[in-house]
């Protein structure tokens, strides 16, 4: 069964038994079984004990189960046998465990499920990537001690992906309810610029043989800008723009600089600076005066928004950069982007070397000092800083000792996972400031070293006007006017309002009398399927509540008695639209001629 389901995984792996399992007759009369005389499932009834760990599961918030091991097997069985439809994933990277199992007890009721992944064998970095996408939220852990042990350290590592998956949902979710308006409103007064300015992807693979020099605000970056000047004249400089202001102190403008972050304070980076020479890639949910930053262009990347990926659907795609919660995660991925196969990172810290969280003369660093006072002292401010995020120490790489946080670690994880993927592709990485905080799949490399490189000035010319030449080919791919889409996209939120106050009039009607339910439940069924299918519905995602504030608001719904549970239903989709209804009156208080 397993051939047939899954034939090429099969024939990639050799079928051996693993001579570590003992097995035993359980007091049922069922197989039993034990490793290293660590039992690995009930001396009575394994059945049993597998029906009592699935029930753990709840198939009303979870869509997803993930077993780590799973012994002889009896939990992934009891699992598929009574809940069908949420997607199955088996992990065990020890093959001749996984044969074993299935040549003990019968797996056919695994084999019929409808959803099943198998991961056998996989490294950590695949099975990473195979299960990334999975909602930690909506995703249940299967773990029984006795089933990971025998390959602890895999199992370990596996878990901390999912925790790394957790913390990503988690800031997310805090993201998208925090800024969700600001990104609305920024996004509809910078709407148009979607249709004047170009994308990042004229710039796509336009660079091979050039290396690309990323410069971040850490405070290492103190040793590197004194070599600003030759470093340019070797490679592509992509800076961030909280290191902008030190770049230019040096006389250096950088080719490329990087703003990705919406809200008000970055934009200040920017501000009473102007960097004629050098290039600006942004995206139109940032603050609108980052687009009065005096520069020789300003280039999109494709927004992260739904409202701008709604206009991007039918205009000029303009490139789409990877968001790692860092704004030098986005500089990595447009060097990565533009085709480079040698990436340098000087002052991506990541950490706080020396007890410093800024380069000197950074917007940080000058606002601490502006704000300080005889009982609030920059040095009260820096000290918050490095305490705010549960602190730790991890090594750099000289192999000393420096001071980091929770935040920094999730951006590590960020660089150790997208670096040694893009290692595995021949792009390699490496770092200038050997006291930043190390991270796994990006090498050390000494600036003296860099500096024998050779000067770049006709291959910097070259990946210019490549840029240009694609640009006129890129323009060809519109497909209706800017204007038509803004007609449509009104259009479209008039349709979902109407169905959302429809739906309010009849979830209405049906609390009012409960003799109309069953016709009130057949026209929702038809308004869901309508507001499902618009192409607007994920512009109005975008401020409308996150399922933790659906799930809070959905608490104050009566659900104690009969009566009760019975309107529950209504009531929820009430909720529903009403919050819908509420996303659209947002939009039409931003977006331009939208009543």
């Amino acid at each position: 069964m397993f051939k047939r389901r899954f034939p090429e995984l099969s024939n990639s792996l050799e079928v051996k038994f693993s001579n570590e399992i003992e097995f035993e007759t359980a007091k049922n009369g069922s197989l039993s079984a034990k490793r290293k005389n660590l039992l690995l499932h009930s001396k009575y009834n394994p059945e049993k004990e597998a029906d009592s760990l699935v029930n753990g599961f709840d198939s009303e918030k979870k869509d997803t189960a993930i077993f780590l091991g799973f012994g002889l097997g009896y939990g992934p069985i009891e699992f598929a046998k009574k809940f069908p439809e949420p997607t199955l994933i088996i992990i065990e990277e020890d093959t001749q465990s996984f044969f074993s199992a299935l040549n003990a007890i019968d797996w056919s009721p695994v084999f019929e499920h409808k959803k099943l992944i198998f991961i056998i064998g996989a490294s950590v970095e695949q099975t990473a990537a195979l299960i990334s996408n999975c909602s930690y939220s909506k995703t249940h852990i299967f773990k029984t001690k006795s089933h990971t042990a025998h390959k602890q350290e895999y199992f370990d590592s596996i878990e901390n992906v999912i925790f790394q998956n957790k913390q990503k949902e988690e800031v997310n979710t805090n993201t998208l309810e925090k800024f969700s308006r600001l990104w609305l409103s920024n996004s509809c007064k910078n709407l148009d610029y979607i249709e004047k300015l170009d994308g990042v992807n004229k710039f796509l693979n336009k660079a091979s043989g050039i290396p690309f020099v990323i410069i971040a605000a850490g405070p290492t970056l103190e040793k590197i800008l004194p070599h600003l000047k030759e470093i340019k004249d070797r490679a592509i400089i992509v800076c961030v723009d909280t290191a902008l202001h030190s770049c230019l102190e040096f006389n250096i403008e950088p080719d490329f600089i990087i703003l990705a972050d919406p809200q008000y304070y970055c934009s200040l980076h920017l501000e009473f600076l102007k960097s004629p020479e050098s290039i600006l890639v942004t995206e139109i949910a940032v603050y609108p005066s980052v687009f009065r930053f005096q520069c020789k262009e300003i280039v999109l990347f494709s927004s992260m928004f739904p409202i701008g990926k709604f206009f991007e659907n039918n205009t000029n795609k303009k490139g789409l950069l990877a968001a790692g919660g860092s704004v030098t995660t986005t500089a990595w991925d447009f060097a990565r982007m533009c085709g480079t196969s040698e990436i340098y990172l000087a002052g991506m810290d990541l950490g706080f070397p020396n007890k410093e969280t800024h380069v000197r003369g950074s917007k940080f660093e000058e606002k601490i000092h502006c704000e300080s006072s005889r009982t609030k002292t920059s040095e009260t401010k820096n000290i918050e800083t490095l305490f705010s995020a549960a602190p730790f120490y991890a090594k750099d790489y000289n192999g000393n000792e420096i001071l980091t946080d929770k935040k920094m670690q999730f951006f590590s994880w960020w660089f150790e996972k997208n670096c040694t993927t893009a290692a595995a592709q021949g792009i390699r990485t490496f770092s200038l400031t050997p006291e930043s905080l190390a991270i796994n799949g990006i090498e050390k490399f000494n600036v003296e070293d860099f500096l024998l490189k050779p000067v770049i000035t006709a291959e910097r010319k070259i990946f210019f006007e490549k840029a240009q030449e694609n640009k006129k080919e890129l323009s060809k791919q519109k497909e209706i006017s800017f204007e038509q889409q803004k007609s449509q996209f009104c259009e479209n939120l008039k349709l979902l309002e109407s169905l959302a106050k429809k739906g309010i009039n009849l979830c209405n009607k049906a609390l009012r009398s409960s003799l109309a339910i069953p016709e009130v439940f057949s026209k929702l069924n038809e308004i869901d399927k309508k507001i499902s299918s618009s192409s607007a519905k994920d512009a109005a995602a975008l401020v409308f509540p996150t399922q933790r504030q659906l799930d809070s608001l959905s608490e104050k719904i009566p659900n104690n008695s009969e009566a009760e549970k019975k309107l529950y239903s209504i009531r929820y989709s009430n909720l529903i639209y009403t919050e819908l209804l509420k996303s659209i009156n947002l939009y039409k208080k931003f977006f331009p001629n939208s009543n």
